[in-house]
């Protein structure tokens, strides 16, 4: 049996895995988002293809609105447990502005490290990386937190500092079920494979919220202490 910090993350990961798929599978209609947003960059991408660096653009913003509109729908099934789709055409405007600081952001920070670490390409990737993990928490942070577009970066810092060993393992496992569903051939029915990934991205979306909730409004101390109260 399981005991101290191993127990209490099996059990963290058993209530945001279970709540999260129940939350997944009442909200389905999120499966169709996906269809949804994979038409409309095409669509977008057809009007951009001659138009250069406009078009390059234009396609690049219709991407972000997208993302802004997947976060703003996860964040309604995280918050009240059902997602509205009368929401739809306001949640690609949701959070557009701060993805679009933060994707500045992070272009300038990817500037500075190829600039400054050219001559060093073993500490570029190890820059790099760092990049990927230390801001992993973005999103969320974003959705569910109380931080203007600027702050995300040293929040998402901080709270995978605090919180890494718990946060990474659950969010391999749910890239690997993505990834999985990618791998899918495509067969006659394409449709299922596209509805199996929106399945699996709002599962793997919803269930991060959840974690991060759980680990934002805890530490491994009150953890512990409500295992042993709890006997």
């Amino acid at each position: 049996m399981l005991g101290g910090w191993a127990g209490d993350t099996a059990a963290l990961y058993g209530r945001v895995f279970s709540r999260g798929t129940r939350l997944a599978l009442r909200n389905w209609p999120l499966c169709l988002v996906v269809v949804l947003y994979g038409t409309l960059l095409r669509m977008v991408g057809l009007v951009a293809a001659p138009l250069g660096i406009a078009g390059g653009f234009l396609l690049y913003l219709a991407t972000v609105a997208c993302l802004s509109s997947w976060l703003a729908l996860v964040g309604q099934v995280i918050r009240l447990g059902r997602v509205r789709l009368s929401d739809l055409p306001s949640s690609f405007v949701a959070y557009l502005g701060d993805l679009l600081t933060v994707a500045f952001l992070l272009w300038g920070l990817r500037l500075i490290g190829t600039l400054v670490l050219a001559p060093f390409p073993f500490l570029a990737i190890v820059f790099g990386l760092a990049v990927v993990v230390f801001l992993n928490a973005v999103p969320e942070l974003l959705y569910l937190g109380q931080h203007t577009a600027a702050e995300l970066l040293v929040e998402s810092y901080r709270f995978i500092g605090a919180n890494w060993i718990e946060w990474f393992p659950a969010n391999l496992l749910l890239a690997a079920a993505v990834l999985a569903t990618l791998t899918l051939p495509p067969g006659p029915y394409g449709i299922v494979v596209v509805i199996a990934v929106g399945l699996a991205l709002a599962l793997a979306t919803i269930v991060r919220g959840l974690l991060f909730q759980e680990l934002a409004s805890s530490s491994r101390r009150s953890r512990e202490f409500w295992r042993r109260a709890a006997g």
